[in-house]
């Protein structure tokens, strides 16, 4: 499997294919590498694409300490897989969670850039429904750590933000909840809980 090394030795997995200018994938919270697989598979026809799990999505490394979490971190861990990859500049692209981790990316390393692209991005900030959406993650992190991934997905219901793939793509929303359903993640969810 190829990783690339953190800063502080986290090990990155990643899958890359294509030849050309390189796009770099940054996944969202409930997804990894494999969200982008439909993106992967049309633009690798022209560009260079890279895709990689976060740390604590394995296969990636799944450190424990709390300290190895952080919107810095994560940013400098992007750097890390392009570092390995010898990319100098890169296109970013970024969905929720990775928008966040893209838009800093972006903010910290702008020459790095040919593009920063987000993709719902913004949960939260809204100050009128900021403290319910607080409540609610606090309340999803605490089911996380209780039940696990698959047990708190099937008694979830479907986010808002997945109601117009699951209308829209039947079956790429199935494709996505069987890949969160098969995920064992021991890593980001509950350090995410743990940690808050």
């Amino acid at each position: 499997m190829p990783y690339a090394s953190a800063r502080d030795g986290t090990k990155l997995y990643f899958e890359a294919a294509g030849r050309g200018t390189p796009i770099v994938f940054v996944h969202e919270f409930s997804g990894d590498h494999r969200s982008w697989e439909a993106q992967m598979r049309h633009f690798a026809r022209r560009y260079r694409c890279i895709a990689f799990n976060t740390r604590g999505y394995p296969p990636s490394d799944v450190p424990k300490a709390c300290a190895k979490y952080s919107q810095p971190i994560v940013i400098d861990d992007v750097a890390a897989v392009m570092q390995h990859l010898e990319l100098r500049k890169a296109h970013i692209v970024g969905c929720s969670m990775g928008a966040r981790t893209s838009l800093g990316f972006g903010l910290t390393y702008p020459a790095r850039c040919w593009s920063v692209t987000t993709v719902g991005a913004g949960a939260g900030s809204n100050p009128a429904t900021r403290a319910a959406f607080l409540r609610n993650t606090e309340a999803n992190a605490r089911r996380f750590l209780a039940l696990g991934v698959p047990a708190t997905l099937r008694i979830s219901s479907v986010a808002a933000g997945r109601i117009p793939q699951m209308n829209k793509d039947p079956r790429g929303f199935t494709e996505f909840r069987r890949w969160q359903m098969s995920t064992r993640r021991s890593g980001l969810p509950t350090r995410s809980a743990a940690c808050s």
